[in-house]
């Protein structure tokens, strides 16, 4: 999800309107916020941020896939990964 700039509020604000800021955090938004005009923070949902992470791995492994295929390796043939895979969870 997107950051807007609406999103970011002064520390005093998330003191006094926590139960706002918990709501919109449910809904999955993201918030900055800030202290002295300075942001000082993010906060957000452990669902947002299971998911954030989950994407950020994603795009590592994708990272390391695409470097190791620049470098020569060609891995496993598809089939082969998918029995490999199979035989591994017991799936037929």
């Amino acid at each position: 999800m997107l950051h807007r700039i609406q999103d970011t509020y002064p520390l005093s604000h998330f003191r006094q309107h926590t139960g706002e800021h918990l709501e919109r955090m449910a809904q999955g938004r993201v918030e900055t916020i800030t202290q002295n005009g300075e942001a000082t923070m993010v906060v957000m949902s452990p669902e947002t941020y299971d998911a954030m992470r989950i994407e950020l791995e994603r795009g590592h492994l994708w990272d390391q896939a695409i470097a190791r295929f620049e470098a020569g390796e060609r891995g496993v043939d598809a089939r082969e990964a998918i029995e490999q895979v199979a035989a591994r969870f017991n799936l037929k």
